[in-house]
């Protein structure tokens, strides 16, 4: 088996159940708070389960998010002739070349198979790389590629087609909303892509904070993975992560203060994005609402599925009146005075 780089794996099955995924998620914040480097964080993964490696005494070079399972991971442990010289250059008819290194072939080529399992040689097969100054609105055109949901194509894709339809045709401003790498040494598929995108992800959010309803947006959407509607307890279980004893939404801003101020030693740039304001109300210019009465999405009346009465609508106001209330045991309170 030739592997030209070693990559790291999530572990499907370890974390994200429908009943465990509040609490599986803290494993994945803490250490960005607890930990000093974001590697040292990325090694707390693994001994948490979340992500592997197929040899421990190898640092992969790689990690674009790919999913395995303990049996796979398992099968691909099983194999002993790993070839690890770099990509393959060439094959003749009694060897293979290799960037590193030369290896002679078993046996005749008629009686040998080569698969050939290798892609995105240049980088630009799943839109990794992103230039310096790429832009996704672009006058009349709009440009896709980043992602500005860790991970989420469909949810990204969804925020752009909402920015789109919402705010007015101004560049500038819808695109002062997406956060994203851009640049050879934002975009490099390593360890460090998956807290790169957990930062933009709460960036961007923090930039449709600025208008409440874009935010109710993406809460109600079946899209984003951390929508109420896909998890146990609905919004009052989200709403208890987000600002009961698990402190969700605390870690993640103290995450987003750590990497500004420069306490990761490898990074100090605050991803490719330092001195990047957020937008202010002021500055968000909405679209004036069509008179076209639309049929779509069909009207239905729904019941509320939770005992409170509440939908996934309601989430950011009620997680900002629990969390000025200072009490997250506080429900009925927050509720009541969101009415």
């Amino acid at each position: 088996w030739i592997t030209s780089r070693d990559i790291w794996y999530f572990v499907r099955g370890l974390w994200g159940g429908y009943k465990s995924y509040r609490k599986d998620t803290v494993k994945l914040v803490d250490p960005l708070v607890k930990c000093k480097s974001l590697y040292e964080a990325f090694l707390q993964y693994e001994k948490d389960g979340i992500v592997a490696r197929l040899d421990t005494s190898t640092i992969p070079e790689v990690f674009k998010g790919a999913t395995i399972d303990k049996s796979e991971l398992a099968g691909f442990k099983s194999i002993k002739d790993v070839v690890r010289l770099g990509r393959v250059t060439s094959i003749s008819s009694d060897e293979i070349k290799l960037e590193k290194g030369v290896v002679p072939l078993p046996a005749s080529p008629a009686d040998t198979l080569f698969v050939d399992c290798m892609a995105d040689m240049d980088g630009t097969f799943y839109g990794f790389r992103v230039a310096e100054d790429f832009k996704i609105f672009d006058g009349d055109q709009i440009n896709m590629g980043p992602l500005i949901v860790s991970y989420n194509v469909c949810c990204s894709a969804a925020i752009i087609a909402y920015i789109e339809s919402t705010f007015a045709d101004d560049s500038e401003m819808r695109n002062n909303l997406l956060y994203f790498g851009t640049g050879e040494n934002h975009t490099k598929p390593d360890f460090k892509m998956f807290f790169s995108q957990f930062y933009y992800q709460n960036k961007t959010f923090n930039a449709l904070g600025a208008y409440p309803p874009a935010m109710q947006f993406v809460l109600n959407s079946r899209t984003f993975l951390d929508a109420p509607c896909h998890h146990y307890l609905g919004l009052p279980g989200f709403i208890w992560a987000m600002v009961g004893p698990s402190q969700m939404a605390k870690k993640a801003n103290k995450f987003v203060e750590r990497v500004e101020s420069g306490d990761f030693p490898d990074c100090q740039d605050c991803f490719g994005v330092a001195g990047r304001k957020l937008p202010e109300p002021k500055d968000l210019k909405i679209k004036e609402k069509s008179k076209v009465k639309s049929n779509y999405p069909p009207q239905k009346k729904l019941k509320p599925k939770s005992k409170f009465g509440l939908n996934c609508c309601a989430s950011v106001d009620i997680v900002n009146a629990v969390e000025k209330s200072g009490d997250p045991t506080n429900m009925n309170g927050a509720v009541k005075s969101n009415a």
